[in-house]
């Protein structure tokens, strides 16, 4: 028998013609209904594989079915007050950065927090994938976060005190900052784990991940960096820098090395390091290097 591909008239017609002279006077003739019929399945078969590679290549475009789009559904108010959250502390911190360019007279502007809007848009828009990474990554971020108020104890707490008293505003501002954050973590990590949005995510084919992992993976990260910053903030070096600011400015101030590093130069390596001078009357910063 012949195949359809091998009919120009019937190719050349598309699929609302041929059903229309299928249900017409052609449709009446046994050989040309055949002919009709064949391509007909044909082009269902053809239409059929190309939207199954059309999927292979992009999953996501893969129509739910009915159980899986309602539970979907169901999820969608969680995801969209989460984004709206992660919108809102975009834009705080986002202020919070312009408005100490703008006071400190800066020239130098860095945009920070595009992650948040970035989930931001994809939580508003649905994306159970998004929300799985989101709720892993806020897990993960929890001790680092708090870490960044290192400067409540990993420096003197007179230097502590005279930040405080000397810029109230700019130092309780930094505290509320990790205070949102880890505000924004907790409400992420509920809200992303409700039971809606996990039997979403399992109707989506989304294995569960054990949340044990970015904890335990956030701790270490943030062991170490305490134990590396430590460890160069009291070694030979910052104990060198100290003593030679301290030779510059003599008694009656109080010293702490904040950075140390290395500098390579043209006339060789180096040592280079940040300390802070302070009294009752203000803090410097003064750099210090030195060769190696």
């Amino acid at each position: 028998m012949t195949s359809p591909a091998s009919h120009p008239d019937y190719q050349r017609y598309s699929m609302a013609s041929l059903q229309q002279a299928l249900a017409g006077p052609e449709g009446t003739d046994a050989a040309r209904r055949q002919r009709i019929e064949m391509e007909i399945a044909q082009r269902q078969k053809d239409d059929l594989e190309a939207q199954q590679r059309q999927w292979a290549a992009r999953p996501q475009d893969k129509p739910l079915d009915p159980a899986a789009a309602a539970l979907a559904a169901a999820a969608r108010p969680y995801l969209q007050s989460a984004g709206y959250v992660l919108l809102f502390t975009w834009v705080v911190l986002t202020a919070s950065v312009c408005l100490e360019i703008v006071l400190a007279d800066s020239r130098i502007y860095v945009v920070g927090g595009v992650e948040l809007l970035i989930f931001g848009i994809f939580l508003l828009r649905g994306s159970l994938r998004a929300a799985r990474w989101l709720r892993w990554l806020a897990v993960f971020c929890v001790v680092p976060t708090v870490l960044a108020l290192d400067f409540l104890f990993l420096q003197p707490w007179s230097l502590t005190v005279a930040q405080f008293k000397l810029a109230p505003a700019y130092r309780l501002w930094s505290v509320l900052e990790v205070v949102l954050s880890l505000w924004v973590m907790r409400y992420l990590y509920r809200q992303l784990g409700m039971p809606a949005v996990a039997a979403a995510c399992d109707a989506k084919g989304y294995k569960r991940r054990d949340l044990r992992i970015p904890a335990l993976l956030g701790l270490i990260l943030g062991i170490v960096g305490v134990g590396v910053k430590l460890a160069a903030l009291h070694g030979d070096t910052a104990l060198q820098a100290r003593a030679i600011v301290a030779q510059r400015h003599g008694p009656g101030y109080g010293y702490h090395v904040s950075g140390v590093g290395r500098s390579v130069t043209p006339q060789g390596t180096l040592h280079t390091a940040l300390v802070q001078v302070w009294d009752d009357k203000g803090i410097t910063q003064v750099p210090v290097q030195w060769p190696q």
